[in-house]
């Protein structure tokens, strides 16, 4: 994940606080998360076909604390040389913890990790258990000598089994109903494909080599958030969505009538869980409608729906839809990185975190006004981003006193930039006659 598709991708977590937080208080947070989860090394199995493992790490990044105040205009800039190529697994310094003082008197936090290391939730259970007083961080377990070999082997039994499975029902799916066992050819006909969305022409003259990922952060009220959602009959998630949907429709990715399929973050990490990456993903169609249509209860049952039978599909044990993932994990780097990223057909991610605990939104003593979460690809270019054919990455974060949508754009032909960006999710929040903070 981290070197096999050309980019690295990173996860980040930033908190605005409007209050300085004391260096000191960083540093001890900074040698806690050093113990934790975050502590990890990857090291290359014993044992052909069984995936790669993780170790323990003995060493992390020095903290880095900016030396002066930086304006709040110039905190997205800040956060973007966060994202480092020396945060790398591979070396066990697969993150980093950063801070700087703002020009008004508060703090800019910045948690950054090789998403190998850590999904957003790992990253908030890492996160919350180096600032609490009375959780124990925790690290992953260790194993070495016949224990190691024994893991791998186990492993390696089950990434053969995964693939063999894989490939089976692969075949079988290709035949036709008529070849099928009865139980087969009674299951109902799969969904037509999806049509693709009616695209507007693309601006003219960008500059590819000058393109990177347009950023933006949005805050909003919480307390308007909240009401404008069930005002329209909608929860926070449906709304993130549709203000999603409503900015990509005016990017022109998509007219009116044509349905967007987006990608929807799905966790199943339990109590002392210890994995890396703990998350599935779960797919909805949204339609692209105009802009005096603000009803919220389609999306919020479209997503009900697709929620309750995901979660039917992992109580049946069956397998993800898509390519064996277990195949992909057998493929060494560089065969990944030659082969061309799949076109899912979805427009984008919508990562909805909820409500952030106090454990995590706190620093000894001071709350943040806000808090952002993102993953993007570090140095993604667009010839990259083309070949991905997205539109839109999105994470929202809850805190009492405020909502924010953190945006990446993907299409470097209809989002040329950050004020591109920042224009289209500003509008399309005032569909919902909301205003946003833009950091």
């Amino acid at each position: 994940m981290h070197h096999g598709i050309g980019y690295p991708v990173f996860n980040q977590f930033l908190w605005w606080f409007d209050e300085s937080v004391q260096r000191a208080d960083l540093e001890k947070l900074r040698g806690n998360l050093s113990d934790g989860l975050l502590a990890r090394r990857v090291v290359a199995s014993t044992v052909p076909t069984a995936r790669d493992r993780w170790v323990a790490s003995t060493v992390s990044h020095s903290r880095d604390f900016h030396p002066h105040v930086i304006e709040p205009t110039d905190v997205l800039a800040w956060a973007d040389d966060r994202l480092d190529r020396d945060i790398d697994p591979e070396t066990g310094l697969g993150w980093r913890l950063a801070a700087a003082p703002l020009a008004n008197g508060g703090t800019v936090l910045s948690l950054v990790a090789s998403h190998m290391v850590a999904d957003g939730g790992a990253l908030i259970a890492a996160f919350v258990a180096a600032n609490s007083a009375s959780e124990q961080p925790r690290s992953i377990p260790g194993a070495d000598g016949i224990a190691v070999l024994g893991s791998d082997l186990r492993d390696a039994v089950e990434q053969v089994r995964s693939v063999a499975g894989w490939l089976v029902n692969t075949a079988a799916s290709a035949l036709p109903s008529s070849a099928r066992s009865g139980e087969d050819a009674a299951d109902p006909p799969s969904q037509p494909p999806r049509s693709q969305p009616t695209r507007s022409q693309p601006t003219a003259g960008v500059v590819d080599e000058d393109w990177v990922s347009p950023h933006a952060v949005a805050e909003v009220d919480a307390t308007a958030w909240r009401a404008t959602a069930e005002r329209w009959g909608g929860t926070s998630n449906s709304l993130f969505i549709a203000v999603l949907t409503a900015a990509s429709g005016q990017a022109g990715r998509a007219s009116i009538g044509d349905s967007l399929q987006w990608s929807l973050p799905v966790s199943d990490r339990t109590t002392d869980d210890t994995r890396s990456n703990a998350t599935k993903i779960v797919k909805i169609e949204v339609p692209v409608t105009d802009a005096g249509d603000r009803d919220l209860s389609t999306i919020r049952k479209t997503s009900k729906a697709a929620f309750t039978a995901f979660a039917a599909r992992q109580a049946a044990g069956l397998p993800p839809a898509g390519i064996s993932q277990a195949l992909v994990q057998m493929l060494p780097d560089a065969v990944v990185a030659r082969v061309p990223q799949p076109r899912d057909g979805a427009e984008g991610l919508a990562s909805n975190l909820g409500v952030l605990p106090e454990v995590f939104t706190t620093v000894a003593g001071v709350r943040a006004r806000a808090v952002s979460g993102r993953a993007t690809f570090a140095g993604a270019d667009a010839a990259f981003a083309r070949s991905l054919d997205g539109g839109l990455t999105a994470w929202v974060c809850e805190t009492d006193e405020s909502i924010t949508l953190t945006v990446h754009a993907m299409d470097p032909d209809r989002f040329v930039d950050d004020r591109a960006l920042r224009d289209h999710v500003a509008d399309a929040l005032g569909r919902w006659e909301l205003t946003a903070r833009f950091w």
